[in-house]
């Protein structure tokens, strides 16, 4: 009788390293490998080990996801990566391996919502960006949270004006309430945001 193929890998990774894990995992010294199919090989750090060794990854499309508490998790979402984000303008895989899931491999270049990091004359800066019916620019920012408050800002301008659209807010953990009210209050927004109209 046939053996499934991640069962395989279970049997193989007890053989070679001594220890039974019921997913499809074979563990390396400092990383772990998990096999989604013979062909698709995904690579870990061995402090993820504990975490999916009780959650089974699933594809559809390019989309990896987890089973967890009743919810599709994205992979990407462990690394601080959003569902909106894009490859190559949001987060980058520093060696182009897009199956290196190790946190040293992925760099997320945007972490808020309509933040996105340019260069200009050799300095970074972030740009934000509000989508209605297409995109505003609402301004560019020497750092990425007054760039994430400014969208915030503009989605406040926004709703007061009466346009009616879920804006999800950037919450922004790494700052107290009063430097957030700070730099809100001292964040220019284009006079482009103000002069929409319903």
């Amino acid at each position: 009788m046939s053996l499934p193929f991640d069962k395989f890998v279970t049997l193989i990774n007890f053989r070679d390293k001594g220890m039974y894990i019921s997913n499809p995992i074979y563990l390396e010294k400092k990383y772990f490998l998990y096999y989604l199919s013979p062909e698709k090989v995904l690579k870990f750090d061995i402090d993820d080990l504990f975490y999916y060794s009780s959650h089974k990854i699933m594809q559809r499309g390019s989309h990896l996801f987890v089973a967890d508490y009743g919810s599709q998790l994205s992979v990407l979402a462990r690394y601080g990566i959003k569902s909106y984000a894009v490859e190559g303008r949001d987060y980058i895989f520093a060696n182009d391996d897009h199956n290196d899931l190790r946190y040293e491999n992925i760099i997320v270049l945007n972490r808020y919502r309509g933040v996105r990091q340019f260069n200009f004359r050799g300095f970074v800066r972030y740009k934000s960006v509000i989508h209605i019916r297409s995109n505003y620019v609402i301004g560019n920012y020497k750092t990425e949270y007054e760039a994430a408050i400014a969208y915030n800002k503009a989605a406040d301008i926004l709703t007061k004006k009466g346009i009616k659209k879920s804006f999800q807010q950037n919450y922004i953990e790494d700052l107290s309430p009063s430097q957030y009210a700070d730099l809100y209050m001292k964040v220019d927004i284009s006079p482009a945001i103000y002069e929409l109209k319903p």
